[in-house]
């Protein structure tokens, strides 16, 4: 099957299995899938389980649905290119003209859930490797390493962080075939500090409101002080590196993302709960901008504790912002395999959100993020990658994996 064939066709095959995260159904599926793939071209495959206590510390929703991580390695010693790719997707939503999970190409595009995010991504690196092994191409020096991970839509905790946490690879060099576009590098990502707001009131019935405590009411005076208080602060901040989105210099905040309390309309809610995603710009600290948080959301909530309400403030994730320099040599390399393969000079930005590159940048690890995708397609209906792109990252990752590995 000739190579740009190849890729649409395992594409569709990766995309048919439903790997919905939450809550990871067919996880198992897709590990023996990739499996298959990897050692049908002679690659050193395993796939190693994610220890059900790990995955229920972090997800305890995810209790009875096993992770799997799939390794594969072509070549001995150092140096090791390591190319990553997450197999799960967000669930398909509404609003769909397609079904998410029955692929079709159309109009030079490839639909389904995970077309661009990122299965796309995965096809790529795995058609790009076929191609140089029945060209009978072994690597000169070193190794070529391969990992398809779970549950980066949910953080990565189980997926990358484990399998880096575990030593399960230790390479010289990464990349991450997240959705970039393949006329992008991504040098790095935003953070972010994820908080859940929890207000108690006191509930009561509707006709006597003034027996009850409307934790309603106070969950709005913490959230509109939020707004009109905390939020203009944050374009005061801003980085001077190079981001995808001049936007995305300044931290934001998204309050509200999940609300959850009530009970009917004839009761005085004494329960709510709302969330808070805090995306953090380069050189903010995760654990200042924590603490900064809960100082202000327990000081615009004084008034009402006075009163007898009862806040209390979760922090339910934390990541740094992470990046290497526009000219680090890796990326330097990278941008030599873009020019080579498609004659173009790719920009090097830092990512509007977070991504699995931050494991390997945080660990000292040379990485940057560069896959095929459509702007603007990832999490939404009708999600889909060009076939150009595809053709397009075979080409860059058959360019780059030569130049490090001869």
């Amino acid at each position: 099957m000739p190579e740009n064939s190849y890729v649409v066709y395992l594409l569709q095959r990766l995309i048919a299995v439903p790997t919905v995260n939450p809550p990871g159904e067919h996880y198992a599926e897709m590990a023996g899938l990739l499996r298959e793939e990897l050692e049908a071209l002679g690659l050193e495959t395993r796939v190693v389980r994610v220890p059900d206590e790990v995955v229920e510390k972090h997800y305890p929703w995810a209790r009875g649905y096993p992770r799997f991580i799939v390794l594969a390695r072509l070549g001995e010693g150092r140096p090791v290119l390591h190319l990553n790719g997450h197999y799960d997707v967000v669930p398909p939503g509404q609003g769909w003209a397609r079904d998410p999970f029955n692929p079709v190409v159309e109009n030079g595009r490839v639909y389904g859930r995970g077309a661009t995010d990122m299965k796309g991504g995965i096809a790529a690196v795995i058609a790009a490797i076929r191609g140089l092994v029945e060209e009978g191409w072994r690597p000169r020096r070193g190794s070529i390493e391969l990992s398809f991970t779970p549950d980066e839509e949910t953080g990565g905790e189980t997926g990358v962080k484990y399998m880096l946490d575990e030593g399960l690879t230790l390479p010289d060099y990464a990349l991450v075939a997240e959705p970039s576009t393949t006329s992008r590098i991504w040098i790095g990502s935003r953070g972010a500090v994820w908080m859940n707001v929890h207000v108690y009131g006191r509930q009561a019935h509707g006709s006597t409101p003034w027996l009850g405590l409307n934790a309603f009411e106070a969950m709005v005076e913490i959230a509109y002080r939020l707004i009109h208080g905390y939020k203009p602060r944050l374009a005061e901040r801003r980085t001077d590196l190079p981001m995808d989105d001049p936007r995305a210099a300044h931290p934001t905040i998204t309050i509200g993302g999940e609300i959850e309390g009530g009970a009917k309309t004839n009761v005085v809610p004494g329960y709510y709960r709302f969330s808070i995603d805090r995306r953090l710009i380069p050189g903010e600290d995760p654990d200042e901008v924590e603490r900064e948080l809960r100082d202000f959301i327990m000081e615009s909530a004084a008034p009402l504790l006075e009163k007898g309400y009862r806040v209390e403030v979760e922090t339910t994730g934390k990541a740094p912002a992470t990046w290497i320099p526009p000219d680090n040599p890796f990326v330097e390399t990278v941008a030599e395999a873009v020019r080579e393969a498609l004659g173009l000079e790719p920009l090097r930005t830092i990512c509007t959100g977070g991504l699995d590159t931050r494991y390997f940048q945080q660990r000292g690890i040379p990485a940057v993020t560069y896959g095929p995708g459509a702007p603007g397609a990832a999490h939404k209906p009708d999600e889909y990658v060009p076939l150009e792109e595809l053709e397009n990252a075979v080409k860059v990752y058959r360019a780059l994996i030569r130049r490090i590995l001869g």
